[in-house]
């Protein structure tokens, strides 16, 4: 019995080691991965002295004004029983210019969940995808790339094909979610 306890504590431990959840403030700086999956986690606390209701809300409200207005580019779900929104989107990405002075785009597909939990309210950012088109190519079909095959620090350490254009997608897509948390903290700051 004390093996099996052991072996759940080490697991949560090694779990929340390798997962980055970010607070009020915070910023990403990792692409980190769980459970085989690229995740973006944010926690902000709710507002204070008012109810679960009210800042579901706020949340509602946020989920409308940002993907709840052009069903060709964004689509959301609402589960008020639980609390919580689920939204599915694409953006396009501006990169860095690269090593030829060509500053490439990417449309970057993602899905968010935000939950009420407890005192504080979730953003998770996840099923990422790239899909990107070599402009001076010839290839008419654009390439998709998961974001665990592209932009790990196990993908960007390791040489191999697209090398300079994971390194400039992973900067801007971390941008870009940052932006997101920040605005999404906004929402419930005092």
């Amino acid at each position: 019995m004390k093996k099996y306890i052991l072996l759940i504590v080490l697991v949560f431990s090694f779990s929340a080691i390798y997962s980055q959840v970010v607070k009020q403030g915070e910023r990403f700086e990792n692409v980190t991965v769980i459970d085989n999956k690229v995740v973006f986690l944010k926690e902000v606390p709710l507002k204070k002295n008012y109810s679960k209701e009210f800042n579901y809300n706020l949340l509602k409200d946020w989920g409308k004004k940002n993907y709840g207005k052009d069903p060709f580019i964004s689509s959301i779900r609402y589960d008020n029983k639980n609390f919580e929104i689920a939204a599915k989107s694409r953006i396009e990405l501006l990169l860095p210019v690269n090593s030829k002075g060509v500053s490439e785009k990417v449309v970057m597909r993602y899905r968010i969940n935000s939950f009420i939990f407890q005192d504080k309210c979730v953003l998770e950012v996840q099923n990422i995808a790239f899909i990107y088109q070599n402009q001076s190519s010839k290839e008419r079909i654009p390439k998709v790339f998961s974001a665990e095959n592209f932009i790990t620090n196990e993908v960007i350490d390791s040489v191999g094909d697209y090398q300079e254009l994971k390194v400039n997608t992973r900067k801007s897509a971390l941008y870009f979610v940052n932006q997101l948390a920040d605005d999404f903290a906004q929402v419930f700051a005092d």
